[in-house]
């Protein structure tokens, strides 16, 4: 049996939505609790085309429900970059059992050029197997780098904000 949103609706209220100019963070004025989207067949493409990690995976049981975690998870970058959306009401969510465990054993891909960020609001925290950046307050517009380098024999993990690059606006600010 497939999973369903029911009354979830975390992603209208963490995602920013550019055409409704919807800030990260805050409800849509769209959404109602026990009803849902007021404007679902009409919902901008950024909507339409979001990805909840946890709908579209049998991997992830109800406790990783957005709603239940208070945090969602969707991929970007061909899949190579796992986003952690956490609700800033909850910052310390992501952190929490069990999802704290599974979130690095999910960033052990990193050595195979994947990447797992955290996303508090405007804070990005770079999720590797044996450590977490926190790279703080960033810029949505500014793209993260992250992975491996060889230094002195060993692979020392990395993450960066390259703040001269702009990122690809179709991403809807989310880095």
């Amino acid at each position: 049996m497939g999973k369903s949103c029911g009354e979830c609706g975390m992603c209208c209220k963490l995602l920013a939505i550019q055409a409704l100019d919807k800030p990260g963070g805050e409800w849509c004025g769209h959404f109602k609790r026990a009803a849902g989207c007021q404007v679902y067949a009409d919902r901008p493409p950024a909507c339409r085309g979001f990805l909840c990690l946890w709908l579209e995976t049998e991997k992830l049981d109800e406790a990783w429900r957005p709603d239940r975690a208070k945090f969602l998870m969707y991929t970007e970058k061909d899949g190579r970059r796992l986003n952690v959306v956490v609700d800033p009401a909850q910052p310390g969510a992501w952190k929490r059992e069990p999802y704290y465990r599974r979130l690095k054993m999910m960033s052990q891909r990193a050595l195979d050029g994947y990447e797992l960020v955290v996303c508090i609001g405007e804070r990005r925290v770079v999720v590797f197997p044996h450590e977490d950046v926190d790279l703080g307050l960033v810029d949505a517009q500014h793209k993260l780098v992250s992975g491996y380098a060889e230094q002195n024999g060993q692979m020392i993990p990395y993450a960066m904000v390259l703040s001269d690059i702009p990122q690809d606006a179709a991403l809807g600010g989310q880095a």
